[in-house]
């Protein structure tokens, strides 16, 4: 489509009524949970009570809920109806079942399908029209391709070139509401992630309301995307940080902190991971990566459009993109350019929690002059995908000691599976086991991908330490495969260096670099 076709289509979009599109993206289910359980009284105590629960393996990734103004046992029953939501939508929307719903439709190309499979297929073409194309959820194949690529061979330039020129025809995808059909052309397999996962967020707030109406507030989160309701611990709104869209390692400070009440909270952009060495966004008209967006982050009523605006924000210009949000009632979001740039709907600041404390925003000023100020030790570390049946993601831990062996600092400790934690025994006999604040310290699980982890010379207390030498030890290991561990020697002076350690069977070849940071 030629570029001035295309924008006239975006005026069109966007000189719609915002209450007639905000009628149509906002999910029935929204205005169902808004009905069944009235607002919080207020004039209630400063804290209530709060249960906190985690889960990896969860749609790939992992699940954390909160619950708060209910006892631990009507808790657990949230938590219950929360997870078995999450199951049944798992096996009708999920790509990455070979037993799910949607993969047989994509197999068959034609099918009469479940109303929650055709309400998320009918959404996602509904954005791919009011996106101009921008969110395309047909784009399966051309994952596919470059999963299998891993970076290592080239996706075919002929391939890729056909099957976007087959899924720019009219007409390559037919829905019936009434009989509750699709029928897709050849070159479409259906890859709604990007939709599903919010709309999954969306329907397990709805079942734990159900299930247990008396609760005060409600957290979910699934992978980073999350949808928030009702009174959090402190009851004055829930505190979500937003990490700086150029600091990507796991220790990161959020750059912002949001404080939402009745939210949905989505991120895209080239984040932590990456598809074959380049961003996990594709470009619907041509295929390859999208470069151009380092972050969006979107707040709104529905995860689900939260999470498809969120990827739609990310195809588009900024200006076509800002100018979308605006016209949503209910929805602010903020798009961060890899070029430093960054673009914020008119109600974004708003949002933001106006009394964070410094240590929040900032990592300590207070540098030791003997640590090179400036400097920094860089960790880049891959977990490669390992084709075994019913794969779990590893356990990673990094941390760094000093001469006498004394932990300094704890860089990452990747999943919290009771069961499994201590699997990294080095790690979790010596330091683990005798940390206090494990479950602030410990994060999800990771998919396999490329990470990056910093250490600016802090130990666990905030405290810059001198400079000298010191240890940094990887180990890693997954249920039902493989242990190693591996360490680096990092002499701390006023001088760059760089070294590496070789692939090992549950993480690929680590790197590390001692530099100025940029």
């Amino acid at each position: 489509m030629p570029f001035a076709e295309s924008k006239k289509l975006h005026k069109k979009v966007f000189n719609l009524s915002p209450l007639v599109i905000a009628l149509t993206l906002i999910s029935p289910l929204q205005t169902y949970a808004t009905d069944l359980v009235q607002s919080p009284q207020l004039n209630q105590p400063d804290t209530t009570q709060t249960h906190r629960f985690h889960r990896d393996y969860v749609l790939g990734t992992s699940l954390d809920v909160v619950v708060t103004g209910t006892n631990k046992q009507d808790a657990k029953i949230a938590l219950d109806a929360i997870e078995a939501e999450i199951a049944q939508l798992d096996k009708k929307l999920s790509v990455w079942r070979s037993d799910s719903e949607i993969s047989a439709l994509n197999e068959k190309k034609s099918a009469q399908i479940s109303p929650e499979l055709f309400e998320v297929i009918a959404a996602c073409e509904a954005w791919r029209a009011k996106s101009c194309g921008a969110f395309d959820a047909r784009l399966g194949e051309l994952i596919a391709m470059w999963e299998k690529a891993q970076g290592i061979q080239a996706v075919d330039e002929s391939t890729r070139v056909a099957i976007t020129s087959e899924l720019m025809k009219p007409d390559t995808v037919t829905l019936d509401a009434t009989q509750q059909t699709v029928a897709i052309q050849p070159a479409v397999t259906f890859a709604p992630d990007a939709y599903a996962k919010g709309y999954i967020i969306d329907r397990a707030m709805l079942a734990a309301r159900s299930k247990v109406p008396h609760i005060e507030g409600l957290l979910i989160d699934i992978g980073g995307d999350m949808r928030v309701w009702g009174n959090a611990p402190q009851k004055d709104g829930w505190s979500i940080g937003v990490q700086d869209a150029f600091n990507h390692h796991d220790l990161a400070v959020p750059s912002e902190v949001l404080k939402l009440r009745d939210h949905a909270v989505a991120f895209s952009g080239k984040g932590y991971r990456d598809v074959a060495g380049q961003s996990h966004l594709l470009n619907p008209n041509t295929g390859l990566a999208l470069q151009h967006v380092e972050q969006c982050v979107v707040v709104g009523a529905c995860a689900a459009d939260a999470d498809a605006l969120a990827t739609a924000l990310a195809g588009m210009s900024p200006e076509d993109g800002m100018a979308l949000v605006e016209s949503l009632v209910g929805y602010e979001a903020k798009l961060t350019m890899s070029n430093g740039e960054f673009y914020q709907s008119a109600g974004w600041n708003y949002l933001l929690q106006t009394n964070v404390s410094p240590e929040m925003l900032t990592v300590a000023s207070g540098a030791s002059a003997k640590w090179p100020a400036g400097y920094q030790a860089l960790i880049d570390l891959t977990i490669p995908k390992i084709n075994v049946e019913k794969y779990r993601m590893p356990y990673v831990s990094v941390w760094v000691t000093d001469e006498n062996k004394k932990l300094v600092r704890t860089l990452a400790v990747w999943g919290k599976d009771e069961k499994w934690i201590n699997s990294n025994y080095v790690w979790w006999r010596r330091y683990g086991r005798q940390m206090t604040n494990l479950d602030a310290v410990a994060k999800p699980s990771r998919q396999p991908g490329n990470y990056k982890l910093a250490w600016d010379g802090k130990d666990d207390h905030g405290k810059s330490v001198a400079a000298g030498s010191y240890t940094v030890h990887i180990e890693t290991s997954r249920e039902h495969g493989d242990h190693s561990y591996q360490t680096l020697n990092l002499d701390v002076k006023s001088k760059a260096s760089a070294q590496s350690l070789p692939a090992q069977t549950e993480i690929g070849a680590v790197k590390m670099s001692f530099q100025k940071a940029h």
